[in-house]
């Protein structure tokens, strides 16, 4: 399995209501073929140096490759001006370990 962290840094405008009702249902729709698995979103207290993080699981790196190379990312990566002016930071790698502690 592989993990996407995206990042999207502090002091730029963030529609955090368009991001959750309308993108992240975009990526879902587009990229759930292509081995995504799940998504999860998290807000940063204002102080810190990122306001968001996406993370995106997939069931594996290629399959995340193929998904970013594929038709449906021109809508995915078409979308971000409409809800923030932040450039996104990625970070992605193959998941090794996960424990579930309850």
């Amino acid at each position: 399995m592989a993990s996407i962290t995206i990042l999207y840094p502090s002091g730029h405008d963030f529609d955090l209501k368009y991001y959750l009702e309308t993108h992240m249902p975009l990526v879902s729709a587009s990229w759930g073929g292509d081995g995504l698995q799940s998504w999860e979103i998290t807000q940063f207290a204002a102080d810190l140096p990122y306001q968001i993080q996406a993370i995106l699981k997939f069931e594996s790196l290629a399959a995340y490759e193929t998904a970013r190379a594929g038709p449906n990312s021109a809508a995915v990566f078409g979308d971000i001006p409409k809800f923030t002016t932040a450039k996104p930071i990625v970070l992605k790698g193959g998941i090794q370990a996960v424990e579930k502690v309850a």
